[in-house]
């Protein structure tokens, strides 16, 4: 099975709660980590359908998440993907970023925003994220049948299986433009059990895992490419609707029968070998701690290059590309030792994913900088909360997945719109990532990760 880690490639999951999630993780010298979650059932009546809010947002200061995955308690009401027609609006996702720009300070708010749709679960007919036709379109965003879908939505993209090569019971998929880019957002949700990432337990009491994938952040065969957008970092705000039931009355979620359910979240925050509380994704200087803040202009940094004057070899003289690579100081994992993309140069390759290049890692095999964890726990109250709880009844929710019963939908390919994608959770911070692409290259968290 193939399994690149998600959690250092940014994935990151929410879900279904009627309760104030917030976690504080300990610092690890100067860094911090404390996102945070709002989010509600807007019916909390046992056994109905019900749209469900849900805020995520990590405060400004914060290093940025490296992973969150959420658990829906195994009782709460699943459609099996099934059950909704390819193509049918199941929710919407907005979300305030803080970018840096072309080599700039990352301090610059961009709004983005997803209308997620159900989405095809047959693994057998695939769509390729690349433009392999040269159409100057990247394949997932076009409509080759001519049916008003696009193809990422009634075919499934095929490096999903090279990230994590599970058979999800629901998929929603999401494309926006971003600087003139398709941007593809997915939701997967899978069978409790399902091992999603090493660090995340699979235990099946913790419920139904939920992944997302943006882009194709994650395919090992990935290939990066320099970008205009050098930076993601906080704050980050997001805003997820899940819809109860389609337009039509089709239930997508079900709430359990009355009780209490506990939703367990673990979030984890990008590294920080240095201890300056900036992450190595943000830090041009992630060995040495830095002289100013790469959110302020000019702070720590008087010419305005990118390089914090604690590495620069001359903080005098603006050179945007120290290394002269091809990526530019705050896009380059390496950004004073050539590794972009000539013969020669391993075009960011980072072996241990923690965002530090090999070509300037002094442990490439090794880890550099812990990891912030929170896990998160929380009692959620469905009806008054004082019955034994249980997932809903067959007469309330005839289509439910049944844990232990019910099998993954299969891959009929059915033309009807027999797969689908339900957006049970909400994937927040992702959805700044998405704006980690430029210049028609998916870059997200993976620019400082190489392949």
């Amino acid at each position: 099975m193939i399994r690149k880690p998600l959690l250092s490639l940014g994935a990151l999951v929410a879900v279904l709660a009627l309760v104030v999630l917030i976690g504080r993780a300990d610092p690890i010298g100067a860094q911090t980590f404390n996102p945070t979650y709002i989010i509600t059932v807007d019916d909390p009546t046992a056994e109905v359908p019900s749209d469900i809010t849900a805020n995520f947002g990590i405060p400004i200061g914060d290093v940025n998440f490296a992973g969150v995955v959420n658990f829906i308690p195994r009782d709460w009401g699943v459609i099996p993907g099934d059950q909704i027609p390819v193509g049918t609006s199941i929710g919407s996702l907005t979300s305030g970023a803080t970018l840096g720009l072309i080599n700039s300070p990352c301090n610059q708010a961009v709004p983005v925003a997803f209308d997620m749709m159900n989405a095809s679960l047959d693994r057998s007919d695939t769509v390729s994220f690349e433009d392999t036709t040269d159409s100057l379109t990247l394949d997932f965003a076009e409509d080759n049948d001519g049916n008003g879908i696009d193809d990422a939505i009634d075919h499934y993209p095929e490096f999903i299986s090279r990230v994590i090569d599970e058979q999800p019971i629901q998929r929603s998929a999401g494309i926006t433009l971003v600087a003139g880019t398709p941007v593809l957002l997915q939701f997967l949700i899978f069978e409790p059990g399902t091992e999603i990432d090493e660090l995340i337990p699979s235990d099946e009491d913790l419920g139904y895992p939920s992944v997302t994938l943006l882009q194709n952040a994650g395919d090992p065969d990935v290939v990066p490419s320099p970008g205009i957008i050098t930076d993601f970092c906080s704050p980050l705000t997001t805003l997820n609707i899940t819809f109860g039931e389609t337009a039509d009355g089709t239930p997508i979620t079900v709430n359990p029968q009355n009780g209490t359910y506990t939703f367990t979240t673990i979030a984890l925050g990008l590294r920080d070998t240095d201890g300056d509380g900036y992450e190595n994704t943000l830090d041009t200087c992630a060995l040495v701690p830095n002289v100013g803040n790469p959110r302020q202009q000019l702070d720590g940094d008087l010419d305005a290059d990118g390089l914090d004057a604690a590495c620069d070899p001359d903080d005098g003289d603006v050179d945007s590309d120290e290394d002269a690579d091809g990526y530019p100081n705050r896009q380059d994992n390496c950004p004073l030792d050539p590794n972009g993309e000539a013969e020669g140069e391993d075009n960011q390759a980072d072996e241990d994913s923690d965002q530090i290049g090999d070509a300037c890692d002094p442990n490439p095999t090794v880890e550099d900088g812990d990891l912030s964890s929170v896990r998160l726990e929380s009692v959620v109250t469905i009806g008054d909360g004082t019955g034994p709880g249980g997932p809903p009844s067959a007469e309330a929710c005839p289509n439910c997945f049944v844990v232990g019963e019910s099998g993954p939908p299969g891959s009929s390919g059915d033309d009807d719109g027999s797969d689908s994608g339900l957006i049970i959770g909400i994937i927040v911070a992702v959805i700044a990532a998405v704006l980690i692409i430029g210049g028609g290259a998916a870059m997200m968290m993976r620019r400082r990760e190489g392949t």
